[in-house]
Order: structure tokens, then C-alpha cells, then sequence
């Protein structure tokens, strides 16, 4: 994730390519968005200007005449139009410069050049935004800027130990953007194992008794953070693509500059908000670890085991229906038989005997099957021994309707008539 440093670097690169090209138009990859919403800006001529601070960069458009223009407002002076943007890289977010047909894949924000260039914002997992605005982001979101306000990083964190966010390990408070907002996962890692600080120490701890200023021969904690941030703004040929002097895909220079982050030989472990956190070996002991030998001391394998996946309260349960044999032992010292499943247990009601006049219903029924329900009626003098597929109350009521109709005469013929007053199919008693 590109932290202080990468964004430093980036409006460096932006003001470099600025000084040199003039832009005409402005473009969005996709349709507006809350995230990436369209920038009222139609001005034919313009130039860029950007500003770092923590993870933050604002790029200033400025309205550039025509030669027609400034030539007829030579007694006035011009005054151009400006608008700010306010724009924060995400996970993967960097700037390149490219000719106009060969823009790279997902470049959501992009400025054309007069000469048919194109200087784009990239970002391929789209976490970044951007919107207009004159201000920084708010002191509750994020501080000072550690690389270019020092003084203002130092004294906002000092006077803030007594918030209770400094309870915490001091590895965890150092991902706080309010506080320190150019850290992240690999600077954090690389300032507190060059102090031999154990990362899981309380932050209140660390830095309730540091004087007000700290010399640059024996850093604190503070001016750690100063002073690696400008080790990583100074390298060059790193690789990083909005580094001018470098060459994308090689991290060369980088990697031999860390010393303890993703370094073989160093321990890791997982803090509360789930971020690796990679320092010596003497530390985190008992914490759970992430990432294998490859990167990691072959003596810590196996010192931790990966906590498990909690289960979900929704998840369904798995039921096997199997029985199972006993080992258990009664008071006799004979042996117990095995107890059947109840799962596996089928319910049978008893036999159910329904009389009504002229009819005689036997049937057992099964719990599992209650909706259709054969009913034999055995023979009798009344019925021929059909079987009849309905229900018991449907039965019931049929025969107290003929009965009605009948008006007792067994020999009369019964009809059957619908809602409409229909003739049926006729029942016999």
C-alpha cells in the first residue's frame, strides 16, 4: 500500500511532469460515481500542481491563457481560474505518464496533454477517490504530515497521550492516521526494529517521558519516524512507477534497503487488527504466525498454531444417522446395549377407528406422510369396497351431506352438487 513516502514522491512526479507539458482536457474511465464523481473542469488550456501530506495528495488546476487573451489584457492583470482536488491512493494507486494511445489498463483519472500525452491515475483494485475540495482532510481522520511537519507530528502526538488509543500496543496506535499519518505496515516495522523496541509494548509507555525535542544523534521513536520516512523519499531507482529515476518492476534498490520487513531471518506475528507485523525474534512470542520459514526463522516453525475459523451461530448442523455401539458397563458388569438413534427412530401412531354410520374406517397412519392419507373402507352393506384417495375430514363431511340429503331413506339416491348448484357425480347409501 503506498504510504508517506509513495505519496511524497508522487506529487514530485506530478509537479515534474507538470513543468513540462501543458493539459487540454480532463477524462474519467467509467461513469461518475460517489468514489470517483466528474470534475467540472472545461477549461482548453491548463496546468497541475500537487501537494503531499500523509496519504493525502491535492492537485490544483490552474486556468492558462491563450496568447490571443494575454496580449489583449495587457493593462489587466489575469487572474486564472483554479479547482482543487483532494485524491487518496487506496491499496494500489500511482501515477503514470504514457503516450495517449498506449493509456494503461484502469487508469480511472486522466489529464491529456497538448502533445498527445497522458498523465493518469492508475488503480487497479479501485480503492482510491477523489473530491473537490479547497481543505486537508479533517484533524480527526488525519495529523500532521511526519515529513513535512515535523514539529507540528511531535507536538500533536505529546499532547495527546492521555487519549485512549495510546492503551494499546504501540504497533497498533502506529497504523492511527490521526496521529501518525504517513506510517504503515512496513515503515512501523522497519522504525521500531531499529530502536529494538518490542512492538507490543503500550504506546503510553513508549512515549509519555520523551522530551519536547529529540537530538538526530540518538533518535526517539519521533524522530524515527522523521528520519526513515526521508530514507525512503531519498532512494533512488527503486522502482516505484512514480519514481522518475526508476524502472518499473525492479525493486532492487528497495529491497536491499529494508532490514527487517518480509526479511528471511525475522520473526512475524498477527496484531489485533489483523495486519502483519514483522520484528525481531525476541518479540511476539505466543502470537500467532503468518507467514512461513521462507521469510521467517526456521526455529519458529511450529512454535504457534494459526487460530481456527470461528464457526457461524447460522451454519447448519450435520446430523449423521448412525448407530453407534456402546462400550458402556451397567452396575452388573454386563455389558450395556447400544441406545438407537432418535433420529432414526420412525413414529407410528395407533391404530385410529373412525365410525360412522354405515362405514367402519381402520388405518395407521405415519407421522411423515399426514397430508395424503389412504383410507380403505371395508365392505359393507352400503359400500362396494372401493378405495377412496381423500382425506379423512373431507370423507366426514361427504357422508354427513348425504346422509342430509337422503332424508334417511337408504334407498333414495343421493346427489352431489357443486358450489353453482351443479349436478355431480351421484353417491349411493
Amino acid at each position: 500500500m503506498p504510504e508517506g513516502p509513495e505519496l511524497y514522491k508522487a506529487a514530485t512526479f506530478l509537479n515534474h511532469i507538470a513543468s513540462q507539458h501543458i493539459f487540454k482536457k480532463v477524462r474519467l474511465l467509467q461513469k461518475p460515481s460517489d468514489k470517483h464523481p466528474k470534475i467540472p473542469w472545461s477549461k482548453p488550456r491548463f496546468s497541475l500542481a500537487g501537494e503531499a501530506r500523509g496519504k493525502e495528495i491535492r492537485i490544483t488546476f490552474s486556468e492558462v491563457p491563450l496568447k490571443d487573451e494575454v496580449d489583449s489584457k495587457k493593462d489587466t492583470k489575469f487572474v486564472p481560474e483554479t479547482l482543487n482536488i483532494l485524491l487518496t491512493f487506496g491499496m494500489a494507486g500511482r501515477f503514470a505518464f504514457t503516450k495517449t494511445d498506449e493509456i494503461q489498463k484502469h487508469s480511472l483519472l486522466m489529464f491529456d496533454t497538448t502533445d498527445n500525452h497522458t498523465f493518469s491515475f492508475v488503480d487497479t483494485r479501485h480503492f482510491g477517490r477523489w473530491i473537490m475540495t479547497d481543505e486537508w482532510s479533517s484533524p480527526n481522520k488525519r495529523g500532521p504530515s511526519i515529513i513535512t511537519e515535523y514539529d507540528l507530528f511531535r507536538k500533536h502526538v505529546l499532547s495527546s497521550l492521555d487519549k485512549p488509543v495510546f492503551d494499546k500496543p504501540i504497533c497498533e496506535v502506529m497504523l492511527e492516521q490521526r496521529y501518525f499519518s504517513c506510517i504503515g505496515n512496513y515503515l512501523r516495522a522497519e522504525i521500531l526494529y531499529r530502536l529494538d523496541i518490542d512492538p507490543y509494548k503500550s504506546a503510553r509507555k513508549i512515549l509519555e517521558n520523551l522530551p519536547e525535542k529529540s537530538s538526530e544523534e540518538n533518535p526517539d521513536i519521533l524522530k524515527m519516524c522523521h528520519k526513515v520516512c526521508w530514507e525512503v523519499v531519498n532512494l533512488k531507482g527503486s522502482g516505484k512507477p512514480y519514481d522518475p529515476d526508476g524502472i518499473y518492476g525492479d525493486h532492487g534498490v528497495f529491497e536491499e534497503w529494508l532490514q527487517c520487513y518480509m526479511v528471511e531471518g525475522m520473526g512475524n506475528s498477527v496484531d489485533k487488527k489483523g495486519r502483519t507485523m514483522w520484528h525481531s525474534n525476541k518479540f511476539g512470542k505466543g502470537k500467532h504466525q503468518r507467514h512461513s520459514t521462507k521469510l521467517a526463522d526456521k526455529s519458529e516453525k511450529g512454535n504457534v498454531k494459526r487460530k481456527r475459523q470461528s464457526k457461524k451461530k447460522n451454519a447448519p448442523k450435520l446430523v449423521e444417522d448412525v448407530t453407534v455401539k456402546s462400550e458402556m458397563v451397567d452396575n452388573t458388569g454386563e455389558e450395556m446395549k447400544p441406545k438407537r438413534s432418535k433420529r432414526s427412530k420412525k413414529v407410528k401412531s395407533e391404530p385410529v377407528e373412525d365410525v360412522t354410520e354405515g362405514a367402519r374406517v381402520k388405518t395407521e397412519l405415519d407421522l411423515s406422510e399426514m397430508r395424503d392419507v389412504k383410507i380403505k373402507l371395508e365392505p359393507d352393506e352400503s359400500f362396494d369396497g372401493r378405495v377412496i384417495k381423500r382425506r379423512s375430514t373431507r370423507l366426514k363431511k361427504i357422508v354427513n351431506e348425504n346422509k342430509e340429503n337422503s332424508g334417511g331413506d337408504e334407498n333414495k339416491p343421493v346427489v352431489r352438487r357443486n358450489r353453482r348448484g351443479e349436478i355431480t357425480s351421484p353417491y349411493f347409501r
